[in-house]
């Protein structure tokens, strides 16, 4: 299942636009509060990815489609 966020650019000549991306919950290998400012990290097999959302709101997400997955 997929999630829509909103990421945070954090390179290039468009860092810090935000764009609006989805990520399928199962490619999610982990995520994590970023250490300054706000948003979260999560990390996929291509990389590290910094959305805007909370790392409670993510957590959130993750779990709920966990268990829509598992029905």
């Amino acid at each position: 299942m997929f999630i829509e966020l909103t990421e945070v650019v954090q390179a290039g000549i468009t860092a810090g636009h935000k764009r609006q991306i989805s990520i399928n919950t199962n490619r999610i290998i982990s995520f994590a509060p970023v250490e300054t400012g706000e948003g979260t990290t999560i990390e996929v097999k291509r990389g590290n990815i910094r959305v805007k959302e909370s790392y409670e709101t993510i957590k959130k997400l993750v779990v709920r489609k966990a268990n829509e997955d598992s029905k």
